[in-house]
């Protein structure tokens, strides 16, 4: 008799770990991809009703389908629009919130969402809905090939089968949509949603490359596992084991929070080098006059000229070396702006159209600098026009935006609010600039308001027509080259008559610099000018202090020559007049012998060879006579 066997009251290692990794939906490596189907959501996975798209561009990898010629990754070799499906009810709240993309975590609006109108037919029986080829009449499967073609000018999109795209769009090369009769783009237009062939697409639609269901996976095992233990198993511990896991978990949060404070603290010293080391850098350094190339009498020898009380003084152009002033400093900021003649153009944004403005920066440069500075701060962003007078000018870039138009604004100090007071870059008014170049003649002309001589901070009006009466009063700066039809709309708001304010809201919603920056570009100028001339004087100094010291390097002679070596004796002569010729004593007749030819001749010969010829003139010749007895 055969015996029994008993089964197991138990699961295996392996069977374990493929069951769960079956309840997690995760496989080991990704080694079983979990397509989407088509007619569900990415983001709830449950059928969709009203079904929207958006665009991810992906490589083509080369996993086209055996078509040869006739894929449509062979249009677009580098770059293939992939579409990822979503219920239109369902992804708008989670974009509210979320503002990224649910499957690639990538930043994402409801801007890049594209509506599909998907042909669909009901069973009588089931009333079940099911997509089809609006030109097949095929229905569409999860194996069965999909494109979309969009609409241009819209955020819509015709969804076809590829078979009906390909026989009667490829082939034909009519790229005409087949519903609208608008033409499209073959590579720009056209939206892939469904390929089995393709690995790219099939990577995206493979559900365990989710990100959100990836995130809510981690969420659930981190509030799973910090109920009752830390490795999340769900296993009921006793007291002392939850005490020593509150204690581990405690010492991983210590830890976390440590390595953040480091990771902090290094970001900002490195913020502080970048900073200091910045373009602004020649600004913290200590600059004087001469850096700048400013040179100022002393007014000394005008004065001994005309007073007897001052002593006599000679004609001197160096001034004393002192710290340049703040207004030294623009001023030759400004004449480096003069001299490059280089203008700016700014792009105003209002709620009646786009207006570009040029900058006469080579003209008028401290103006156009407060008002370049202004708008790189965005201080005019979400200011209104308060003043419009017709037949004359309109005026803003002072007083807020009213009602419903009312936008945040930072202030020049960083903090936000509304109640900021008007000013310059430089928190004063500056003084004004008059240039016969530059006049109110003509629609367009942009110029600075003010409340009397030098009173400019940041606002500013633009003219209906010519102003000559404004001339050398307010400083034009410059001109509205494109949007003058705008600036007409805005000549006809209706406005009250007692305060000249706009009855509707006129108001600038941002504006930007478009192209150089005049002033940027001058300041690097000025920089690289400054720190070269600091780097002279500071070397000019250091070669003082070394001479003062003794320790300068001496420079030989250039009539010495390369090949002449000196003797052990001549090393001992002392530096000072050592090339000089030695003078020859006289000797008596008893000396005269083959010793002292010897010595002259040696002597002769040291001198000759360190002889420097003489830039004096010549001495005059003894004559024969020594007074005037003889005359």
């Amino acid at each position: 008799m055969v015996k029994r066997q008993k089964e197991r009251q138990y699961q295996s290692s392996v069977e374990h770990r493929l069951t769960s990794q079956f309840r997690s939906g995760r496989s080991s490596g990704n080694n079983n991809p979990r397509p989407l189907p088509f007619d569900c959501c990415a983001l709830t996975l449950t059928p969709f009703t009203n079904p929207v798209c958006c665009i991810v561009q992906s490589d083509s990898n080369g996993n086209g389908s055996n078509n040869k010629g006739n894929d449509i990754n062979q249009l677009n070799k580098k770059k293939v629009n992939h579409g990822i499906i979503f219920e239109n009810s369902e992804i708008m709240p989670y974009l509210l919130k979320h503002k990224s993309n649910p499957l690639t975590g990538k930043p994402m609006s409801s801007q890049n969402l594209i509506t599909l109108s998907i042909d669909s037919s009901t069973d009588g029986d089931n009333n079940k809905k099911t997509w089809q080829c609006p030109i097949m009449n095929k229905p569409f499967l999860n194996h069965t090939k999909i494109v979309a073609v969009k609409i241009k000018g819209t955020n819509r999109a015709n969804v076809y089968s590829y078979e009906a795209y390909q026989t009667l769009n490829v082939k034909n090369k009519n790229y005409i949509d087949l519903i609208d009769g608008t033409k499209f783009h073959p590579t720009k237009d056209v939206i892939v949603l469904n390929d089995v062939d393709d690995g790219a697409l099939a990577k995206l639609r493979d559900i365990n490359n989710f990100v959100h269901l990836d995130t809510l996976r981690k969420n659930h095992q981190q509030n799973g596992g910090s109920g009752q233990d830390g490795a999340g198993g769900g296993v009921n511990l006793s007291v002392s084991a939850k005490r020593i896991m509150d204690k581990l978990q405690s010492k991983q949060k210590k830890q976390k929070e440590e390595e953040e404070k480091i990771k902090k603290r290094k970001q900002q010293e490195e913020n502080e080098k970048n900073d200091d080391t910045g373009k602004d850098d020649y600004k913290k350094m200590k600059i004087l006059t001469s850096d700048l190339g400013i040179t100022y009498t002393k007014g000394r020898a005008s004065g001994s000229l005309t007073s007897t009380a001052l002593p006599s003084a000679s004609l001197s152009s160096t001034s004393d070396i002192r710290e340049a002033t703040e207004e030294e400093i623009l001023t030759s900021l400004f004449d480096t702006m003069k001299k490059r003649k280089q203008k700016a153009f700014v792009r105003m944004y209002t709620n009646f159209g786009n207006m570009d403005i040029e900058l006469q920066a080579d003209i008028a440069p401290r103006t156009c600098m407060n008002f370049i500075g202004l708008v790189e701060k965005k201080w005019y962003d979400g200011t209104s026009f308060h003043r419009l007078i017709r037949n004359f000018m309109i005026q803003g870039g002072g007083s807020r935006t009213s009602s419903t138009k009312k936008k945040k604004r930072k202030t020049l100090n960083g903090s936000e609010g509304g109640n900021d007071k008007e000013q310059s870059i430089w928190g004063r008014p500056f003084q004004d600039e008059f240039d016969q170049r530059l006049k109110h003649v003509g629609p367009g002309v942009v110029s600075m308001a003010n409340a009397g001589k030098d009173t400019n901070k940041c606002q500013f009006f633009i003219t209906f027509k010519s102003a000559p009466h404004l001339d050398n009063k307010h400083s034009v700066f410059g001109k509205v080259v494109k949007g003058l039809n705008v600036l007409a709309d805005l000549e006809n708001v209706p406005c009250d008559k007692t305060n000249n304010r706009p009855l509707e809201d006129v108001y600038i919603e941002k504006m930007i610099l478009f192209g150089d920056n005049p002033v940027a570009d001058a300041e690097e100028i000025e920089k690289k000018k400054i720190l070269k001339r600091i780097q002279e004087r500071e070397k000019l100094s250091l070669e003082r202090k070394e001479s003062a010291l003794g320790k300068s390097k001496e420079r030989v002679s250039s009539t010495v020559s390369a090949g002449t070596k000196l003797s052990p004796s001549e090393k001992d002569v002392p530096k000072v007049g050592r090339y000089l010729q030695k003078k020859k004593k006289k000797k008596s007749q008893s000396d005269h012998g083959e010793s002292a030819k010897k010595e002259d001749s040696s002597n002769d010969d040291v001198g000759n060879s360190f002889a420097i010829p003489s830039r004096l003139p010549a001495a005059p010749k003894k004559t024969t006579f020594g007074d005037f007895s003889g005359w």
